[in-house]
Formats: C-alpha cells, sequence, structure tokens
C-alpha cells in the first residue's frame, strides 16, 4: 500500500461551521486550507447549505461540496470516498441544532432520528448552540428561556419537523409555534364569533371571513385524514395528542385535525397555500413578516399560487404616464412592510418618470405595413473596415460620465472606421451618442430625427463591421434617471454565457436591481436562458418567478406593464434565439430616424478611395500591410509600451469569468494579456500567491478587484481605479505586508535590481517560475554555479550579498564548500515573501545548516 498522505491533493475551503476536528483530520491528512473561495480550491467542506457561499461554491466556482462526514468515513475507510454520496444539497435539516422538551421519549427519539438522518443535529441542553426549541406545551422552563431568545432560537412542535419532510422544504417556523395550539377543552366548544386575533410575532395577517375560515376548516380536514396514513415506522406516534396535550386521559380520544369546529390556525395547515391570507411573501431583515395588504386584487390571493413578483417599483401606484404603464387596478405588492394606518392619498407621491414630447404627434407605421429600418444604403457596399463611413457623431452626457480623456479615445476609434465626432450638435449630425434620455440634446435630435445611440450600440457595431440599427435595449439611451425604478430588487441569472452574461447584469443595472451572483429565497425573479440547471429547479420549487431576456429589456425599456401579473406568458417562454433582440414596434418614437438609409455622398467615397490607394502603395513599398503588423503579437513589449491603453491580466478568478471580462476589456478598447511581465493592471478577487500575482506586482501600477472592471462596463469607459483598489487586510497580515505600501516600493526602485541569483535544481516552485519572478523584479539569474569567491566579495555598500543561493533541504548537502566558510543560503521564500513585500530580507528567510 502506499505510504501516501490520505488528503495529499485536496485543497479545502471551509463554509459555515465545522467540527475542529474534521480540520485536525484533514490536515493530518496532508490537505491544505485556502482562505479565498477560488478555482485552486478542490473540496468545500459544508454542512449547511443555507450558507451563501455554499451557492456561491456551487454555481459560480462549480466546485464539490460535501459535508464533513465525508472526511470522517473517508479517514475510516483509508481512501477518499465519492464525493457525490456527501453533497449536502437535500440536506433538508442542515444548519439546525434542536433541543426537545415536554415530549415523551418515545417521540423525542423520533424526532432525533428524523432530524440527524437528514442533517440536523439534536441535543439536550438548550444553550447558546441551539437554532430550534421543539415542544408541545407553552410552558417550561425551557420555554420561558427560549423566549428570551427568540431571535436566534426558533420555538416550534413536533409537527414543523414532520411537515418539512413531508413537503421537503423548511418550513416557516412562526407557523408551528405553540403558542397557537388549542387544548381538546377550546376544540369542543367552538365559538359564536369569529375569535380576536392572536397577539403574536410576526402578526397576524389580514384575517378572512367566516365562510371562508369554515371552509379552510373543512379543506384542512381532508389534508389531515390524508397525512395519518404517513405516521408509521420511524414517524411520531400521536404526535397531534402530545402536542394538545401530555395528559394520558387526552392521548388518543381526539385527534387534534378530526375537529371541524376548530378555526384554522397557521401551523395547522399541511400546504403553505392552504391559508389565503398567507402567500409565499419573504420577511424584511430585522423585520416582521406582514400579512398581504388588501387592496391586492383577488387573483393574488388565491390559495396556494406561487410567491407574487414584487412591485418592482417600490410604489403602491405607477405614474399614469409612464410609457406601458401598469393600470391602477393592478397594485402588486411591496417589498416594504405595509403600514394599514397610513392610507394610499397620504403617502409621499412617487417619482413620475415622463416620455418625451416628441412622442406625441409622431406617425406611427400601419399595423399591416411594419417600419423598415436601415444602417447605410445597401447599394453602397462599404467595407468592414469603413463600416462607419458617412456617420457624424456628436457625444453628450458621457462626458460627465467617463472623462474628457476617454472621449477622446473613442473619437479616434470612430475616425478610424470612417466616421467623423462633431464638438457641437448642428444639421451635420448623423448619429447621437448619449447615455440617457434626460439631456436637451437627446430632445433636439429626436425631434430632427436623428439616430439616437448609446455606446453598446457602438460598440456592437465595431465588433460586427456594419452599421445596424439597435437591435437590443441596450443599444437606446435609458429613460430611468437617477431615481432608477427597481431598487430593493434582487435578481439572479442563470444559463448565459460570456457576453450574453455581462448584458443581463448591465440591463439588470439599468433598471436599479441588484445583481446577486447566487440564487437564494429572497431573489425578486431569476433571469433565466433555457429551462434546465440548479437555479431553475430551484425557482420552480421555492415559486420564485422565471423569466426570459425580453421581460429584462422591456422594463430597460420603460414598459412597466411587464410586473403585471399574472406575468404575460411570452415571459415565461425560455431558450429562444435571439432572444436579446427588442420589438421595434415599442420604441418607434426612437426609430424614425433609422426609416430612411444612410447614403455616402461622392466626394466622401473618392476620399476614401484616396486613402485606400495611399495605404496599398505604403504596403507595396514596406512589403508588409499594416494590419498585418497590427496583428503582431500583444505579447511583444514594444507593442505594450508604446499602448495608452490598460493592459490588464487576470488572476484568481474562474476561467469563464475571465473570458467574461477579457471581453469587456476589448469591448472597451483595453488589451487583456497573459503575460504578468507587460500588464499595468492586475485585477484579483484576493491578495494570492500565484505566479501572475508574484510577477505583475513588480511591474504594475494598479493591483484592483473584479468590482472595477463592472464599473468600467456600467460606464462604458475605464473608470479611476482609486474606489477598488484591492484590500485584502487579512490576508496581508497573514503575509506581514501591505499591499499598497509594496506596490509604491515597486514603482520607485527595483527590488532586485544589480543582485543575481543561482537556484538548485530541487527548489520548488521550479528554478523556471522562480526566474520569471526575478527578473521581473531587476535581478539577474545564473546558468552557472558562482564560485566561493563571487559569494564573499559581490556585496553593496552595505555589506549585504549581491549574489544569493537559493537552495532547498534536499540541496544543501552539495554546496559544503559555502557551507564550511559560513557563506549564507536562503530557501525560495527569499524570492518570493520578498517580492510581495517588496523588501530584501536577509535574515528571516535563511537556511540553518548547523
Amino acid at each position: 500500500m502506499s505510504d501516501d498522505p490520505l488528503f495529499k491533493d485536496v485543497t479545502y475551503y471551509i463554509v459555515g461551521d465545522i467540527d475542529q476536528k474534521v480540520i485536525s483530520l484533514l490536515n493530518d491528512g496532508g490537505a491544505k486550507k485556502d482562505s479565498y473561495l477560488s478555482e485552486m480550491v478542490s473540496h468545500v467542506i459544508a454542512d449547511d447549505c443555507t450558507q451563501s457561499e455554499y451557492s456561491e461554491a456551487r454555481e459560480l466556482f462549480e466546485l464539490p461540496v460535501v459535508t464533513s462526514d465525508w472526511v470522517r468515513l473517508s479517514v475510516a475507510c483509508k481512501k477518499q470516498l465519492n464525493l457525490e454520496l456527501f453533497s449536502p444539497e437535500d440536506v433538508i435539516f442542515s444548519g439546525v441544532v434542536a433541543c426537545c422538551s415536554e415530549l415523551t421519549l418515545e417521540d423525542t427519539n423520533a424526532l432525533w432520528a428524523m432530524l440527524t438522518t437528514n442533517g440536523g443535529k439534536c441535543q439536550q441542553n438548550l444553550d447558546k448552540q441551539c437554532t430550534h426549541l421543539i415542544t408541545g406545551n407553552s410552558h417550561g422552563a425551557k420555554y420561558e428561556e427560549a423566549l428570551k431568545h427568540e431571535a436566534t432560537i426558533k420555538i416550534v412542535c413536533p409537527d414543523w419537523v414532520t411537515d418539512t419532510l413531508e413537503k421537503k422544504e423548511r418550513q416557516d417556523e412562526s407557523l408551528y409555534h405553540p403558542k397557537l395550539l388549542k387544548s381538546p377543552t377550546d376544540l369542543a366548544t367552538p365559538p359564536s364569533t369569529p375569535p380576536p386575533a392572536i397577539n403574536t410575532t410576526p402578526p397576524e395577517p389580514t384575517p378572512m371571513d367566516v365562510e371562508q375560515q369554515e371552509e379552510q376548516a373543512k379543506q384542512q380536514a381532508k389534508q389531515k385524514l390524508k397525512a395519518q396514513a404517513l405516521q408509521q415506522h420511524g414517524r411520531i406516534h400521536q404526535k397531534q395528542e402530545v402536542a394538545v396535550s401530555r395528559s394520558p386521559a387526552n392521548q388518543g380520544t381526539r385527534p387534534r385535525q378530526k375537529s371541524p369546529a376548530r378555526p384554522a390556525m397557521p401551523h395547522l395547515s399541511r400546504s403553505p397555500g392552504a391559508v389565503p391570507t398567507m402567500p409565499h411573501m419573504l420577511p424584511i431583515p430585522n423585520m416582521p413578516q406582514m400579512g398581504l395588504p388588501s387592496f391586492l386584487p383577488p387573483e393574488m390571493q388565491r390559495p396556494g399560487m406561487p410567491r407574487p413578483l414584487r412591485n418592482i417599483t417600490n410604489r403602491t401606484e405607477l405614474p399614469g404616464n409612464m410609457p406601458g404603464m401598469m393600470p391602477n387596478s393592478i397594485k402588486t405588492n411591496q417589498r416594504m412592510p405595509f403600514n394599514p394606518a397610513l392610507p394610499p392619498s397620504h403617502r409621499p407621491p412617487p417619482p413620475r418618470y415622463v416620455p418625451p414630447s416628441s412622442q406625441q404627434g409622431q406617425i406611427r407605421p400601419s399595423m399591416s405595413m411594419p417600419a423598415t429600418y436601415w444602417g447605410h444604403d445597401p447599394s453602397d457596399n462599404l467595407p468592414p473596415e469603413m463600416c462607419l463611413l458617412g456617420c457624424v457623431f456628436y457625444i453628450t452626457d458621457y462626458v460627465k460620465i467617463v472623462g474628457q480623456s476617454e472621449i477622446d479615445k473613442w473619437k479616434t476609434v470612430i475616425e478610424q472606421h470612417g466616421g467623423q465626432v462633431d464638438n457641437a450638435y448642428s444639421n451635420r449630425v448623423t448619429h447621437l451618442l448619449c447615455a440617457t434620455q434626460h439631456t436637451d440634446v437627446f430632445h433636439i435630435a429626436l425631434k430632427d430625427q436623428r439616430r439616437v445611440v448609446t455606446a453598446f450600440w457602438l460598440n456592437d457595431v465595431l465588433v460586427k463591421k456594419k452599421m445596424l440599427p439597435p437591435y437590443q435595449a441596450l443599444h437606446l439611451p435609458i429613460i430611468y434617471g437617477e431615481n432608477k425604478p427597481c431598487s430593493n430588487q434582487l435578481l439572479c441569472v442563470t444559463n448565459f454565457d460570456g457576453d450574453e452574461r455581462l448584458r443581463v447584469k448591465q440591463m439588470i443595472h439599468a433598471i436599479g436591481a441588484k445583481y446577486t451572483g447566487y440564487m437564494t429565497h429572497g431573489n425578486s425573479a431569476i433571469i433565466c436562458g433555457r429551462p434546465n440547471g440548479t437555479k431553475y429547479d430551484k425557482a420552480s420549487e421555492w415559486k420564485i418567478p422565471v423569466v426570459n431576456v425580453q421581460w429584462l429589456s422591456d422594463l430597460v425599456l420603460g414598459h412597466l406593464e411587464a410586473l403585471k401579473l399574472p406575468l404575460n406568458p411570452k415571459y415565461r417562454v425560455l431558450g429562444q434565439e435571439n432572444q436579446f433582440n427588442l420589438d421595434l414596434s415599442k420604441v418607434f418614437h426612437l426609430m424614425v430616424g433609422w426609416q430612411v438609409p444612410l447614403k455616402i455622398q461622392k466626394e466622401t467615397w473618392k476620399k476614401v478611395k484616396r486613402n485606400q490607394e495611399n495605404e496599398k502603395q505604403k504596403e507595396d513599398v514596406d512589403g508588409e500591410p499594416d494590419l498585418k503588423k497590427q496583428k503582431l503579437s500583444i505579447e511583444d513589449p514594444s507593442v505594450i509600451q508604446n499602448t495608452t491603453q490598460p493592459v490588464i491580466i487576470f488572476t484568481g478568478f474562474p476561467k469563464g469569468q475571465v473570458r467574461k471580462f477579457q471581453t469587456v476589456v476589448s469591448q472597451l478598447g483595453g488589451i487583456s494579456t497573459e503575460n504578468p511581465r507587460l500588464c499595468t493592471h492586475l485585477v484579483a478577487p484576493s491578495l494570492s500567491r500565484t505566479m501572475k500575482f508574484f510577477v505583475a506586482i513588480n511591474v504594475c501600477k494598479h493591483v484592483v478587484t473584479g468590482d472595477w472592471i463592472e464599473a468600467c462596463l456600467a460606464q462604458g469607459a475605464f473608470v479611476d481605479e482609486t474606489p477598488y483598489k484591492l484590500k485584502d487586510e487579512v490576508t496581508e497580515k497573514t503575509m506581514n505586508c501591505v499591499l499598497e505600501d509594496s506596490l509604491k516600493r515597486a514603482q520607485t526602485k527595483k527590488l532586485f535590481e544589480g543582485m543575481s541569483f543561482y537556484i538548485s535544481p530541487s527548489v520548488s516552485p521550479p528554478s523556471s517560475d522562480l526566474e520569471k519572478i526575478v527578473e521581473a523584479a531587476g535581478g539577474q539569474i545564473l546558468k552557472q554555479r558562482p564560485n566561493t569567491q563571487i559569494f564573499t566579495e559581490h556585496k553593496d555598500e552595505n555589506g549585504n550579498m549581491k549574489t544569493v543561493m537559493i537552495t532547498c533541504e534536499n540541496d544543501v548537502m552539495l554546496y559544503k564548500d559555502l557551507i564550511a566558510k559560513d557563506i549564507a543560503i536562503f530557501n525560495a521564500e527569499f524570492i518570493l515573501s520578498g517580492v510581495m513585500r517588496q523588501t530584501v530580507d536577509f535574515k528571516s528567510y535563511q537556511i540553518d545548516v548547523h
């Protein structure tokens, strides 16, 4: 058998609380712990799948996630077991630590079996580790103590456990509080009038009328009868009787579910949708969960209906003059708690978005004769490299967003492709390049029937090498101003890759919503590309609305009828081709300028032909076309040094994320590189010991997080790096360095300037990697080992060595001559830690050979 450590190939990351013994088993088995989620991690250890990092590991990094049992049992079996058998995904009581009280021994044992076999834990003592107290009575020492800590300890009756297993979904604990139980005496004499609302937390929902309650009680009784069949091996015997009363005289005489006269209580329902007044609404953090507001339409109060899509405007009313507004009779639930004491007429008026006045009086195309939109005149046959020929741009409002220096770069790119940029708006202008519809120039251009477009349109035209009419929502100026309508909304995305995913995220930003990389119960909706995948399945299970890109595009264009419930079926169709294409009939007022083809003037053609002839003559003289020269590898230092654009390298991100970032960089005119010695910007999620980091820190100007790329995408240009500098205090403390100070020192002077290194054969990392780091820091690698005289005499003015031997314990005996003369030798950390701190340390990394 092999003597290799059991976990030698494991690099693990911990999610939530994991037993220290498990961590010790991993470390003793040769595993390495990583402090950050990254593609370097091979195993994620998690016992609680409700943690946000669990979803991030599964969805973003696609890493294998296992419970701590995988570690224990692998050690017991002396081999790494199948990871799929230890996934915490389906462990429904993950993170639950329960304590039972006021229950029979038989019921306690049954609860223990149910919880522990489904990821939970049970204990006898009620302490700060407990998350749930399971009890059949609303009294007792443990109950009174748990009441003092209701913020951290949920108090439930045994039905919460059985119902959760039956429905395969964690039930709302507030519906199973023992306070809501009724005794047999109460059940025998139902009151003649509806009982008063019980003052509990969370507050009771708006009460139903008497007929609804009676009908609900009948439905509930039927469901309870069906549920009796499930009370067999392993289930809690007589759990209804125990929950009602612990007296032996009461047990088995009056099953709780057989009392039709008992008014429906929330926790007795076998279906979350059985109580019409409690839909699937999520509690606001630190706020009580409120009932369904009384002003909602009847279709939103049907039993068992899916979670209503929250009003994305966060208002009880939508302005009547908003394009595509929802009718006043349709109102969706607010994200903020509803205050019934405050009538709608006394609430602050919402901000109103006024559509451009130029819409009025426009002639809309006949329904039988759809409008046709044109780029250039088809007969012109423009070469791809001159795709903007004849276009005269005027750029507005982007100056404030990206700055004049970036605008100058845009001008250069436009002119390289045949277009022109004017400094003032005039009759010459054919295209207005603007980000929003909130400028005077926009309204003038719209009235003059000019073509109004955004930087996203310009990017796509340059990529396709053809001037096409706008075909995506992002190609048109945004209707919203500073007060975007979708604040406090959480949207996530699935089944989109590369540029498509970036565009969906940009549209989410455009409407003011927040993008989440992982999906939780708190998401308002999920934007889905195809009807499959983990997020798609979970959305169906959690009743989170699943919508397509068209839904998002319509909201970007200002058509808020997309929020009307029930959702229009067209928003639920997934997997269509060209799903990003917008419905141009909804933006006719913005497309009038595209109804006439752009014809190239003869003089412009003549000028183009003259330039082409000059280029051909230059090519004949030089023997090589300019385009080929431009295609010389961008890894060539001379090419990089002569550019003013950012040269960006990425490390620590998944490969898919890097490709997306590289797409953004290309769209913005920057350069992506894989050679860290050529970069000006290093983008990383954290401070990490990667080759790219070791090399780039010696040469780059900025080390930023991925948020910088996202901000650049949002602004349509490269923005100031200062707010996005990488700060990793935990790792910096571990490495005993300050990244910002290291960068300053590296830009002041090369760390190893004037120094030479000889690296022995067995050093790790290999000498080829260390050579790249040393040369980036200004040092020199010696191919042959110097004699002892070089080591002793080659010193600086402070007496420090300028020729350094880097070796390891395995190679020490090769250099007995150096050891005999007390010549210091060092390990690889002399280089690695040295460049991270940008200091030369001759004490900490000297190998002790005595």
